[in-house]
């Protein structure tokens, strides 16, 4: 089973907004409808995340927008969204005062009670379709060490498995969290590699591809020698060379010293192989890039920091798939994700020609074996480069110390630069563009930010922007006061025992940027309020769309008490924090807060 979409936020909860001054008020002048609240992202900026380091590795938090210099293509661009984040290593949860509302129906208002809750949420990602039990046993008694060592009371970590044998939420309850890693086991990739060994002739998923899509006439002379030789379809030199047979899809030839039959049966048998291995290959990237993207989207819908530790030997995404790898970070950044891996193979040698287990049919063949090898390694790991470099996070490799790899990569940098810039002459074409990050004065400096990105194949709707704004600003930390609005909290218990948590926010509408329509004054305010439990995990919420259309005497005389808009949750007892977003669409300013609640 993989980690299924299931995660992904989807807010429907009944809100309903009580305008605050009197019920005189024409109806025409404010309407309430309820909107489903579908965040789509949309492409407006293109965001790049980039860490700057000093010689000694440490993070650089003294640079402004005018240091650095984007190159899109070759062609600089205006840096038009500039963020500095510093990350605090020992962050405290916010805290915000409860409101108390005036009790109704005769039940007994409880103030709320503010508290820590949770602002570190750290998910490992165990790529047990790639790893063996060797990697998968130091890696996981190293993970296991960390959740030892004392994290922060208010952190919480999730277990996730590329295969999705293996799963735990979000939680603090260590002991949950080592039965999780206890059970977590590989066979897969250790199967693998015992059948390839085993297989005549031995092609490997980097090998397969060089073979069946680009028609690598050095691969071919390689695994046509391998199967002559394993399949003992003869004498593997005569005095010349037989007519060359082209490979099956066309283009290069292959040459042996062989009758045309034996070839004929060896390149069948090459093709077969490499054809299985390529669908084998392609079905694991395919649900690791799948459950990656879904702990993504799951990581999203946390408030707070939010880091991914990957662990994994690195594995092969073909060209096919760059795109859906660039399209996982753009969804990291978006949602403030930042990705570490981690290199499970730790400190290893390459065997020249490889190990006892692999055939070599010619001393002369032991050279090109190498380098397929060396390329081979390269490629599996650019996954795992890309992934830390594209959003922010530690790329750790070449080292046994798996403790170190931990806590450095499921730790987010010091500080994190966050530029954007709108791309001049976009041509919504889909085509990739590559990126450079130029930081002035860079004697000493480095730079790690992603590579590139594709071009959107359509333009971004406004209201798509939008939403994603909000969406956002809900599943962050974040505090703002961009626009005058008050979270107010408190819950209620009955006479029959249930509990109604309400919250309420306020919004100061005098402040509110309004545009002239005829003799009325046109806003709508959007007000999305949110349930979260203990852990952090999302339970339900609500969005609301306040439309107005105030006359002059109305706005003037009739808004001081401002409006309200109001949603109310049944809970059990526990620890809550509401999340509250406004934003309207006239000034495009917005409030976020955050408030916690405990029922005992």
């Amino acid at each position: 089973m993989t980690l299924s979409s299931r995660y992904s936020p989807g807010l429907a909860f009944i809100l309903y907004c009580v305008p605050l001054w009197s019920q005189a008020t024409a109806p025409a002048e404010v309407t309430t409808k309820e909107t489903p609240v579908t965040f789509k992202s949309g492409v407006n900026l293109v965001m790049v995340p980039v860490v700057v380091r000093d010689n000694a590795g440490r993070a650089v938090g003294t640079l402004g927008r005018d240091d650095f210099q984007i190159f899109d293509n070759g062609k600089p661009e205006l840096i038009s969204k500039f963020t500095l984040e510093k990350i605090e290593k020992d962050s405290s949860a916010t805290k915000n005062p409860p409101h108390t509302l005036p009790a109704t129906n005769g039940e007994t208002p409880a103030a709320a009670d503010p508290d820590g809750i949770p602002d570190r949420f750290i998910a490992y990602l165990f790529d047990d379709l790639h790893m063996t039990q060797a990697d998968l046993t130091y890696t996981r008694d190293a993970a296991w060490r960390q959740i030892d060592a004392g994290p922060h009371t208010l952190d919480r970590a999730a277990i996730y498995t590329t295969s999705g044998r293996q799963m735990l939420e979000f939680t603090g309850d260590r002991d949950k969290l080592h039965a999780t890693l206890a059970a977590i086991a590989t066979g897969h990739a250790d199967a693998e590699s015992t059948m390839q060994q085993n297989s005549c002739p031995q092609v490997s998923y980097f090998m397969a591809d060089r073979l069946y899509n680009r028609n690598d006439q050095s691969a071919w002379v390689i695994a046509m020698q391998d199967v002559i030789s394993c399949a003992s379809l003869g004498p593997p030199q005569y005095p010349s060379c037989i007519q060359p047979k082209p490979a099956p899809t066309g283009g290069q030839v292959v040459c042996l010293s062989v009758n045309l039959t034996t070839q004929d049966t060896a390149q069948g048998m090459v093709t077969t192989a490499a054809r299985t291995v390529l669908l084998a290959g392609d079905r694991d990237t395919a649900q690791s890039l799948d459950t990656l993207r879904n702990v993504v989207s799951r990581m999203a819908s946390m408030p707070g920091q939010r880091s991914i530790v990957l662990v994994s030997p690195g594995f092969l995404v073909l060209d096919d798939r760059h795109d859906e790898e660039m399209v996982l970070i753009e969804r990291a950044i978006k949602a403030s994700v930042v990705i570490g891996t981690l290199d499970s193979r730790g400190l290893y040698t390459q065997i020249p020609g490889g190990d006892a287990s692999t055939r070599v049919a010619s001393t002369g063949s032991i050279p090109q074996k190498i380098a397929f090898q060396t390329m081979e390694t390269v490629a599996q790991s650019d996954i795992l480069a890309n992934l830390a470099t594209g959003t922010g996070g530690t790329y750790y490799q070449g080292t046994n110390d798996y403790d170190e790899g931990f806590a450095r990569t499921a730790a987010p940098p010091e500080y994190l630069y966050v530029l954007g810039f709108s791309p001049s002459n976009m041509k919504l074409d889909g085509r990739y563009h590559s990126l450079k990050i130029v930081v002035s004065n860079m004697k000493g400096l480095t730079v790690q930010a992603r590579k590139g990105y594709y071009a959107p194949e359509h333009s971004t709707d406004p209201a798509d922007q939008a939403k994603q704004q909000i969406e956002e600003a809900f599943f962050s930390r974040e505090q703002i006061h961009d626009l005058p609005a008050v979270l107010q909290t408190q819950y209620f218990k009955a006479d029959d025992g249930g509990v109604r948590l309400s919250a309420t926010a306020e919004i100061d509408v005098k402040k509110l940027a309004f545009h002239k329509e005829g003799d009325r004054n046109r806003d709508d305010v959007t007000v999305v309020t949110g349930l979260f439990d203990n852990d952090g995990n999302y339970i339900s919420g609500s969005q609301k769309v306040v439309e107005m259309q105030l006359r002059d005497e109305t706005l003037q005389k009739r808004v001081d008490s401002g409006i309200g808009v109001r949603s109310s949750f049944a809970v059990h007892p526990g620890r809550y924090m509401i999340r509250m977003v406004v934003r309207d669409s006239e000034g495009q300013a917005m409030a976020a807060q955050s408030s916690l609640v405990e029922i005992p």
